[in-house]
């Protein structure tokens, strides 16, 4: 076994990303040492919302000197803080984070480092954060862009984390973060009051967001039994989540079995629309 870690070692300093530091990579192989190749499997599902939730109200832009750069087709857009679909009624924005106990320290599949070489990118288009729900590693670059002609900050505000960056009209930034959050915080513009998204940090990378289907998957999970927990910034834990065959805890876990070289389908999951804020 420490042959083939020595081995893993040296093939990922050969093709380690310039992005990547040497002991970044050791800490990414470590874990996946531990594992067979071939003990990873999948988790996916759909979050969808078991009613009809309220219709979206027009973002507070009233006259905001900025307002022509902030308009969609000529209209103020709609707030984007609850986004279903029309037609499955898919919960967007959900996180789907693997919710780890102390005793347990995940193998990190090899696919993983190369994923974290590549930058996270928080756009501003139309005085919106785009994409609205962003996942990030620590010491993975998190690029904070600004479409717009206009100037826009990015406050990034959570429990273990804060930066405030300038970001000029047409033009970029990064940062990084080196501690971890346990849970998702706040994203917010202090020259567009309306402007607002959620950001999650973690050092492990088993964490999925829900598309604009409800839909998520995580893939080359370690085998074994997990647990994953659902959030949402209007709902907090999803506590009230129903997945047919599981029980979910007020902190909005559920217990999945991850079988080698399957995919654990949790199907359609219903979340009451009395739920949502």
């Amino acid at each position: 076994m420490k042959s083939n870690f020595t081995l893993a070692l040296l093939l990922a300093a050969i093709i380690l990303p310039q992005s990547l530091t040497a002991q970044e990579a050791a800490t990414e192989s470590k874990p996946a040492a531990a594992a067979d190749q071939g003990e990873w499997g999948h988790l996916t599902g759909t979050v969808t919302v078991d009613g009809d939730v309220a219709a979206a109200k027009e973002e507070a832009v009233g006259d905001h000197a900025d307002k022509a750069a902030c308009l969609v087709d000529g209209k103020v857009p709609l707030d984007d803080n609850v986004l279903v679909n029309s037609e499955n009624k898919g919960l967007a924005d959900v996180y789907v984070i693997m919710y780890l106990k102390k005793k347990k320290d995940p193998a990190i599949h090899p696919s993983y480092l190369a994923k974290k070489a590549e930058p996270v990118v928080l756009d501003n288009v139309n005085c919106r954060f785009v994409p609205h729900a962003t996942f990030v590693r620590t010491g993975q670059k998190l690029i904070l862009k600004n479409s717009d002609a206009v100037g826009h900050n990015c406050h990034i505000t959570t429990f273990n984390n804060e930066h405030n960056p300038n970001i000029p009209a047409n033009s970029e930034t990064e940062v990084k973060f080196d501690t971890e959050d346990s849970r998702p915080g706040n994203v917010t513009c202090d020259l567009h009051k309306w402007m607002d998204s959620v950001i999650f940090i973690r050092d492990n990378p088993y964490v999925a967001i829900t598309d604009a289907d409800g839909k998520f998957t995580i893939e080359n999970l370690p085998a074994g039994e997990w647990d994953f927990q659902f959030w949402h910034k209007k709902v907090g834990y999803l506590k009230k989540l129903s997945i047919e065959n599981q029980k979910v805890s007020k902190k909005g876990v559920t217990t999945v079995t991850i079988a080698a070289g399957e995919t654990a389908d949790l199907g359609t999951m219903k979340l009451p629309a009395k739920a949502i804020k």
